[in-house]
């Protein structure tokens, strides 16, 4: 029998990280009935027994959370990032942000998943919880090695996810309202005469897409307005999207729309921008442009866009006190937070 067995030893031996054998030695809750069970035979077989000095080294809290996001490009997660972060800072706690840089690009079987290989590394990280901002959990069909690390990521340490809650996984889940803003934006359209509306930008196999898109023919249907298909282009979430939806459509040997909503000001600048390039003028040539999303500074873009404000500050701070909570009592909580979006008058419409 092996003397002077360490914790690596019988991480090494049970198939675990450290992290999961120092949650088991005090008696932590985010570990599953099976992994504990496996450790547990490992260290009685052993007749492992850490010093009190090494036991409190390992239950010895680090104070700092994990953020993952997709793309910290995106003005989305710049700005959530930033209020997740001040809202840390005013309760002790530091960050560290893992990009994963998976945003533009679909999951690809060929290739190692990024997400899953910075989820192993967290949980090797002893920090005190992580907060999920996107990534291939935003997709309809969620790659199968995805959610197994994510369910072991879950199972030991505290989870936040901004987005969506998936049934057999157990984590906080807080569900920005998706539909709202549309409606709300789209009846402003609506509202200024505007009838042949097209939506431009999203990706079809993004869930939130699929939401927002929903939310658009839902509003032109109550409005007995017509839907075109051939104006909604689903192409992606960023400005050059935009250009080349605008561009698609000059192309087509058909009348344009009257008004364009795009899925975030960002792809609303490149439809804009398309349309300027191409001697068309908005609000002036009778074609007005709008979006779902707010993005800091696009106030200052001519025109202003028509757009709404997600109040990402609020949504933040509701991040943080989720995990708080979660960490305080270990109870998860799946909700769609009351935070609903601002109506930003601009002069695009």
């Amino acid at each position: 029998m092996k003397k002077n067995i360490t914790i690596k030893d019988i991480a090494e031996i049970a198939g675990v990280s450290i992290t999961t054998v120092s949650r088991v030695l005090n008696n932590n809750s985010w570990v599953s009935d099976k992994t504990k069970s496996k450790v547990q035979k490992v260290i009685a077989e052993y007749g492992f027994s850490p010093n009190l000095v090494a036991r409190g080294m390992i239950s010895k809290k680090s104070d700092t959370l994990a953020v993952v996001v997709s793309d910290i490009t995106s003005p989305y997660f710049v700005t959530l990032v930033a209020q997740i972060e001040q809202a840390c800072l005013k309760n002790g706690y530091k960050v560290i942000l893992f990009d994963t840089q998976s945003a533009q690009n679909m999951p690809d079987s060929s290739q190692p998943n990024i997400d899953v290989t910075i989820f192993n590394s967290i949980m090797n990280s002893q920090l005190d919880g992580a907060i999920i901002l996107g990534g291939d959990i935003d997709y309809v069909d969620i790659p199968a090695d995805y959610l197994s690390a994510l369910k072991k990521l879950t199972e030991q340490i505290p989870t936040v996810v901004v987005g969506r809650e998936i049934p057999q996984l157990a984590y906080s889940c807080i569900k920005r309202d998706q539909t709202h803003c549309v409606r709300m934006v789209t009846q402003r359209l609506i509202d200024r005469g505007y009838k042949n509306i097209a939506f431009i930008g999203g990706s079809e196999k993004v869930y939130v897409t699929q939401e927002r898109v929903a939310a658009f023919y839902a509003q032109l249907h109550e409005a007995r307005l017509p839907i075109h298909p051939e104006f909604v282009i689903l192409n992606d979430f960023y400005i050059e999207h935009g250009y080349a939806a605008i561009e698609h459509l000059l192309g087509q040997d058909a009348a344009m729309p009257d008004a364009i909503l795009a899925i975030n000001d960002r792809v609303a600048m490149g439809v804009i921008r398309a349309l300027k390039d191409n001697r068309i003028s908005v609000p002036e040539d009778n074609i007005a442009v709008a979006s779902c999303e707010y993005f800091p500074g696009s106030e200052y873009f001519i025109p202003r866009i028509t757009t709404a404000d997600h109040q990402n500050n609020r949504l933040g701070q509701a991040v943080m006190a989720t995990m708080i909570a979660l960490m305080q009592s270990s109870t998860h909580n799946n909700e769609l937070i009351d935070i609903h979006p601002i109506f930003l008058e601009g002069e695009s419409c």
